[in-house]
């Protein structure tokens, strides 16, 4: 009874592994880090326009709220697939290798790659914001 109970909970191997191999970008946002008059860091994020064939990204600041961002000062959200990891490769014009992690100027342009870590297939980005005239 033991040998027939073991054998129905067997592991079995799969066809075939699942490759992780998206190195796209699905969503990015910009982030004011500016604070409120309590200190607060204000709740305030714009979406970035994406256009995956030519990897431009660009975010358009509202009038009403560009007193509430500054472009220079920036925490940058991505969205990327499973076991993907985002680099900044440029900024404002110099050439950088960091992470997105931490407050970024985009107010000359930046450059990021995202790289899909099983494959090390990788898609470049170029991302540019501004103020709405």
């Amino acid at each position: 009874m033991a040998l027939l109970l073991g054998g129905l909970f067997s592991c079995a191997k799969p066809d075939a592994d699942y490759v992780h191999d998206d190195a796209s970008l699905s969503a990015i946002y910009i982030c004011s880090t500016m604070k409120d008059a309590t200190g607060k860091e204000l709740s305030l994020s714009f979406p970035g326009a994406i256009n995956q064939e030519t990897g431009e990204v660009s975010f358009l600041v509202t009038k009403d709220k560009r007193k509430q961002i500054d472009l220079t000062a920036v925490k940058i959200r991505a969205n990327v697939a499973f076991d993907a990891y985002v680099k900044v490769t440029s900024e404002g014009g110099a050439e950088v290798d960091r992470t997105l992690y931490g407050i970024h100027d985009i107010s000359r342009g930046m450059d990021i790659t995202i790289t899909a870590d099983m494959t090390g297939r990788t898609k470049d980005y170029h991302l540019t914001a501004r103020y709405e005239k």
